[in-house]
């Protein structure tokens, strides 16, 4: 069983970058030597583990389940790296990181850099997506995310709190002129987040005991956070956006909030996720811990918005 464990390593790295010339190129081994130990691994286990195609790189279903076991068996070789460089006052290694797309481009990315002066001797690969992720199955090491709902087995800390404003265009409401209720969006163009994970066509509002979902729809549905905020700003229409978006654009008069005297009540936090395990990795720790510290109690975003600075009336002319 021992000699098999290089060849383990060899296929763990096949299944995360799907090839073997990509897989050669993170081993710094030749692409023939690659073929050649998935071949004797799977000579001496007696199964085929790998569909050859010249078009894909596909397991087959029980080569599936033990490249499982591979990635178990690098995640604690890594760990028990990490375990070593921390008692010798180093964080090291490759930190892989899956983060939401539009919060990781405005406020995680940014900060990268000065994460990794902090740590030079730790590598990132980093991934922004929307969907729902299996860390394991990715080869992830921490998923920063808003989604409400995780996978089971995966455990999560909550980093900050995201709140919402309904905010249009001078422009939009100069020309359409302005819901004074929420119940007046029925009858105005409304920019909604869509995805496969979400679809945001029912927009929640409370005011005081009283609570109110409104259903909206309009000619326009992006599943990029950035692009509703951008479609509002353009003047295409009113949008239900996340404070997060928001930098000087309600200050500046170029987005208006509405309805003073309702609240948006969308419940969404940002969760670090990371799979269950006994002792979490020295730099998966460190890194959650610098996100706390950017972020701040209150969010640092939340504390730039005061969204009431004033209200200004627009009416078409």
């Amino acid at each position: 069983m021992l000699q098999r464990l290089p060849q383990m390593l060899i296929l763990d790295a096949l299944v995360r970058e799907q090839g073997f010339s990509a897989a050669a190129r993170r081993l710094g081994v030749s692409k023939s030597y690659i073929s050649k130990q998935l071949a004797q691994l799977e000579a001496s286990l007696g199964a085929q583990l790998v569909q050859r195609t010249t078009r894909r790189f596909a397991l087959t279903e029980l080569g599936e389940d033990y490249a499982r076991h591979c990635r178990a068996l690098v995640i604690q070789a890594q760990e028990a790296d990490s375990m070593v460089a921390e008692r010798q006052g180093r964080v090291s290694g490759v930190l892989h990181l899956g983060i939401g797309q539009s919060f990781g481009r405005l406020h995680v990315v940014p900060r990268l850099q000065e994460f990794q002066r902090n740590y030079p001797e730790l590598e990132l690969e980093v991934s922004l997506f929307d969907r729902r992720s299996n860390l394991v199955d990715e080869g992830l090491d921490l998923w920063i995310t808003t989604v409400e709902d995780k996978p089971e087995g995966l455990v999560g800390q909550r980093l900050a709190d995201i709140g919402f404003v309904v905010v249009a265009s001078p422009d939009y409401l100069l020309q359409h002129g302005t819901p004074l209720t929420p119940q007046d969006l029925q009858h105005h163009n409304c920019i909604t987040y869509q995805s496969q994970e979400r679809r945001y066509d029912q927009w929640q509002f409370r005011r005081g005991r009283e609570r109110l979902a409104v259903p909206v729809s309009g000619n326009y549905r992006v599943d990029l956070a950035e692009a509703v905020r951008d479609a509002a700003l353009a003047g295409l229409g009113i949008a239900y956006v996340a404070n997060y978006l928001l930098e000087d654009e309600l200050r500046q008069g170029r987005l208006i909030p509405l309805f003073p005297e309702w609240e948006p009540s969308q419940k969404m936090a940002v969760h670090a996720v990371y799979a269950r395990r006994e002792h979490l990795p020295p730099k998966v720790r460190h890194f959650i811990a610098f996100l706390k510290e950017i972020f701040g109690h209150p969010p640092h975003w939340e504390a730039r918005q005061q969204p009431w600075l004033g209200r200004l009336s627009l009416t078409r002319e």
